[in-house]
Formats: structure tokens, sequence, C-alpha cells
């Protein structure tokens, strides 16, 4: 039997736009219907259901694609939601992201990226969670990072990705057995999804020093990655390992202040990895560290910050792979503008 044909709301005001993208769209095996404002799109949602919905900001200066998304969550909470904008702001992508939309494009969008999109989102809401296989998993994942934290601050572009593969030969080095691996390689990308739902985003990209209340409220990210990660039987261990990934050996971590083999094995492996790529990725209040910075820097937290046998264990790949670890924040940062520039 054939697949059931999946059903898209397009929301514009501009008619080139949605004729455009919906022939695209049809082309691409997607029913289309087509609204011009927003109070057409919530009529058409109070009598059919959609897969998906493609709306646009603003409409005659009012950011009426807003009610279009809170309809959406309210009356087809299962449909994906893609809002779409001529004036791209920082604050309106991480606020429509928090209620619920999917993805925050800047116009003009390209019709084949979207049905590509689309094909994707809609994918993931219906596939059956108990039979994801490990490589689904991560593609999920990875493109919740992708889409909501390094969209925020371009700096760790790759920062989740390199934290998975450095965990992973770090835990089959200490003898990890294969399933707590994967497990651990979801935590790992996934460790930073939290700072999405802080309440205030602007000091991520801080140029100086977080002052204390800042700092406060960075602390609760890992509690609140755990959380919106969800309650899934597949996800419960890599939500407690993203949850530990600021423990200290010594107890002097948040948000537990477990001490020692109070936090899990997977959890302080999560917590050497992360510093290292940290370390050794410019942010907006410092510059990358060099190598020899970052292996002094863990001579002195040995059994403070870090488990002695984990840290030794890593200090070890260091000793492989060091010098071309530490140059690949900066590579991914300039592959990652590479690719948006060619997407713009």
């Amino acid at each position: 039997m054939r697949a059931p044909q999946r059903t898209v709301l397009l929301v514009d005001d501009e008619t080139r736009t949605l004729e455009t993208l919906g022939a695209v769209l049809e082309r691409h095996g997607f029913s289309v219907s087509l609204a011009h404002s927003s109070r057409d799109a919530i009529e058409l949602m109070e009598r059919r259901n959609f897969d998906a919905i493609v709306s646009d900001v603003l409409f005659e200066g009012a950011a009426d694609g807003l009610e279009v998304l809170r309809a959406a969550r309210e009356l087809q909470p299962t449909s994906v939601v893609v809002l779409m904008t001529g004036h791209p702001l920082l604050e309106g992508a991480v606020a429509a992201i928090k209620r619920g939309a999917f993805d925050y494009l800047q116009k003009p969008v390209d019709p084949l990226v979207l049905a590509a999109q689309l094909h994707r989102a809609i994918r993931e809401r219906t596939w059956d969670h108990e039979n994801l296989g490990f490589d689904e998993l991560v593609e999920i994942l990875s493109g919740m990072v992708a889409n909501t934290i390094e969209r925020i601050d371009p700096y760790t572009a790759g920062h989740g990705e390199r934290t998975r593969r450095y965990c992973n030969l770090l835990a089959e080095r200490i003898g990890i057995d294969l399933h707590t691996r994967e497990r651990l390689q979801l935590a790992a990308i996934a460790h930073d999804y939290g700072k999405i739902y802080l309440d205030d985003l602007s000091f991520l990209t801080k140029k100086g020093q977080l002052t204390a209340a800042e700092y406060l409220q960075v602390q609760r990210h890992p509690l609140l990655g755990a959380e919106k990660l969800g309650n899934h039987s597949r996800l419960r261990e890599v939500c407690q390992w993203v949850a530990e990934h600021h423990e200290r050996w010594d107890g002097t971590g948040y948000p537990y202040r477990r001490r020692g083999e109070q936090i899990s094995l997977p959890g302080r492996v999560l917590c050497v990895v992360e510093v290292f790529d940290s370390l050794a990725t410019k942010r907006s209040y410092k510059d990358a560290w060099g190598l020899q910075k970052v292996l002094d820097f863990f001579e002195t937290q040995r059994e403070l910050a870090f488990d002695p046998d984990v840290l030794d264990a890593f200090l070890e790949l260091l000793h492989q792979h060091g010098e071309r670890w530490i140059a690949q924040p900066q590579a991914d940062r300039e592959r990652g503008g590479e690719l948006r520039s060619v997407a713009v």
C-alpha cells in the first residue's frame, strides 16, 4: 500500500511566495493548502488536520504568524510548524522554538530545502521511538542541537559532534560496553540543549565575564536539558548524564554537587571531554586555548574537577590526537561559515 500523502498548510500574504512554495512542495509529494492570513489559517486548522504548517511571521506589519504557531500547538500539537521571516532576529527565532516551532527560516526560503526539512521533520514525528535505531536517534538529536543552541552561539558549531566522537573513544578505552557508549554519545550530542530554554540567552555570547546572577542562570541548563529531552524510556540514562555533565569529582560542580563515584562513570567521561573541547573552542569571552595550556590545566584539576583514572585515559588519547583535536573547533567553525555563505 502507498503511504498516505502528507498535508501542508502554507500561510503568507504574498501570493507569489505561496504559489512558488506550494508548487515545489506538491512536486515533492505533499498535498498543499494555502491561506493568505492568520485568520484563514486558523479556520482551516479548526476543520482539517495538517502534518506541517509553514507560516510567515509578519502580515502587514503585525506578527500574526505567532498566532498561527499558538493555534497550531493548541489545535494540532503533533504538527510540524516552520516560521518564515524577512526580518530575522535571534530573539524571534529563540521565542519561536521555545513555543514549539521546528524551525525559523529567513526569506526568501529555498523551496527544495523546505521540502527536505518537512519530510525529515514529519518522519521524526511519526517514527515509533521504541523502534528507532542508534543512527536515527543521533540524527534527531543532532538536528535539534543544530537548530537551537548552535544557531544562537555560532562559536559552538560542531561542539556536540566533537564531544560525541571523543567520548566514544574515551569510553571504549576504559572498557565501557557498546550499549552504554551509544547512550553516552547521545548525551554528548545533546549536553548543552538546555541552554535554549534559559530565560535570557544574551549572556551566552557576552564578551566579558558573567555576573554572579548570570552564572546562576547558566547553571540551570543541565537540568533543563534533561527535562526538555523528555521522559522516554530509551533516553532515561541519556538525560541522567546530560544532567551530570557539570558535576565535579570533588563535589564542587552542579546541579547536584555529587562527588567521586556518586557521579556515574559516563557522566565523568562526558565531564572531561566537554571541558577539553570547550577550552579548545574560541568563545565570545575567550580565545581558544593551545594544547599545552589545556594539559597544564588538566594537571591542576586532577582529583579536583576530574576522576584521575578517566583523566589519565583521556591524556593518553591527547598524546595521540591532541594537536588535531585542538585545531578542530576552528576548522568546524570555518566550514560552518562556508556552508552558511553557500546557503545564502
